[in-house]
């Protein structure tokens, strides 16, 4: 009779049990492996969606440097927006069709040029898609505190806020709060504007921080504001407010704090002040914000609420015939958050007048296509103007005069001037924009409201 080895027996069991252990393990480690690799391919198919959802947005800035008031990807439809949807396939270098965008835009809201472009990436094989929402903007004429077409010059007593830009050069012995841009990489500034007769660079001086000048950079054109008025032009006739010629030296234009405005003709200006008859009062703003004035413009008013384009210009251009504006009296908007905003586009000049207060607020995009922004050197001389917004003037700007000995003879002697930064992207309606369009902010919209 043969006895049982218990211990082979229980070898043999351990053998089996480790060989199930073993077997079962391969398998939960095939598994992982297989679970990853699919896991990985789902990564990489979800990533490549997102990274064709941002070709998307990048196609739409290309699109817009082309053509910046096409917010239908070149078609006609639909008629409502958000326009879209707009599918395009996405191809490697080698031809390869890796993909779709679906595109969505919806344009800028009246006083803005901020797009709204949501783009949708989707790969084959892949059952879900990615989505990224951008704000792409085109800034405005009023992206500058200040930019000229000629050459400036900030005194030692002088202070800049927000970005300074000349096409010519800037002379700067003040303290800048913002960068100081010149279009020019050198200059010889003339004696008006502190030359000693030497070439310079295109920003220089005693003043700073010089960690914020920069030159040269590319020009403000000036001369594209004549397409731009004639543009205005249809804009107010179609949508807004087209006042004729006054058979009189110009217009008078009271902006109220209730948001009507009052209209006068004027007949005639002296060191004192206007002589002006009504024409007609509480008048409702522009429908689309463009009032324009086919003669000289006055103008004053406190507290407007609501956003209002006043451009003054003859057409066709005739160097006899250009118009100015005239700033009389206080002239502010309601709220400084953006919501409110006053333009003031002159096809020459625009002046604050002889006979304005001694003390003086102004809120405005204020753009000279031809001359000055400033106080002539006629004014008396006042005590402070506060400005705040921006300003564009192809010739110098100035709020004072001073003699040779520094004294400030005409104009105001405390000028205080403060950049708008909301009239970047919300300017006042249809106001000229320079430069192309730039992504904003973007994020991914993981779902849709």
């Amino acid at each position: 009779m043969k006895k049982y080895d218990h211990q082979t027996g229980f070898i043999m069991l351990t053998v089996l049990v480790m060989a199930f252990l073993l077997s079962t393990l391969g398998m939960i480690a095939a598994q992982l492996l297989i679970s990853n690799a699919r896991f990985n391919q789902y990564e990489g198919r979800s990533a490549q969606a997102l990274n064709i959802a941002e070709a998307g947005v990048n196609y739409y800035l290309w699109h817009l440097a082309h053509n910046t008031s096409d917010y239908k990807d070149g078609g006609n439809t639909p008629n409502t927006a958000p326009y879209g949807p707009y599918v395009h396939n996405y191809y490697d270098a080698d031809g390869n069709l890796l993909g779709t965008y679906t595109l969505y835009i919806t344009p800028p809201s009246n006083g803005s040029t901020i797009v709204t472009v949501k783009s949708i990436g989707e790969v084959p094989h892949f059952s879900g898609t990615r989505a990224v929402l951008a704000q792409v903007g085109q800034p405005s004429f009023a992206n500058y505190a200040l930019v000229t077409n000629t050459e400036v010059w900030f005194g030692s007593t002088e202070t800049s806020n927000g970005p300074v830009l000349s096409n010519v050069g800037v002379h700067f012995d003040g303290t800048n709060n913002g960068p100081v841009y010149s279009a020019s990489a050198t200059y010889k500034p003339t004696a008006p504007f502190g030359g000693d007769g030497s070439v310079h660079n295109g920003v220089w001086g005693a003043g700073g921080p010089t960690s914020q000048w920069q030159y040269p950079i590319p020009t403000v054109d000036f001369s594209q504001i004549t397409a731009n008025l004639q543009n205005l032009q249809t804009i107010a006739t179609s949508g807004g407010t087209n006042l004729a010629t006054s058979s009189a030296k110009g217009y008078y234009l009271f902006l109220r704090s209730d948001g009507l405005i009052d209209y006068y003709k004027v007949t005639n200006e002296t060191a004192a002040g206007l002589t002006k008859t009504l024409i007609s009062s509480g008048n409702a703003a522009p429908a689309n914000g463009v009032l324009f004035v086919n003669d000289n413009v006055w103008v004053e008013g406190t507290n407007f609420p609501g956003r209002i384009n006043i451009v003054s210009a003859r057409l066709p251009d005739q160097a006899a015939t250009n118009t100015s504006i005239n700033i009389v009296g206080n002239l502010t908007y309601k709220a400084k958050d953006g919501s409110d905003a006053i333009g003031l586009i002159a096809q020459s000049a625009v002046r604050v007048s002889d006979y304005a207060p001694a003390t003086l607020e102004v809120d405005a995009a204020l753009l000279a296509q031809k001359s000055h922004v400033w106080v002539a050197s006629t004014a008396p001389v006042k005590t402070v103007i506060n400005f705040y917004g921006a300003i564009a003037s192809s010739d110098y700007w100035t709020w004072n005069w001073v003699n040779g000995s520094s004294v400030i003879v005409a104009g105001y002697t405390t000028t205080n001037t403060s950049f708008d930064s909301n009239l970047i992207y919300a300017p006042p309606p249809e106001y000229p924009t320079t430069g192309n369009y730039s992504i904003l902010n973007w994020r991914e919209q993981l779902y849709n409201p």
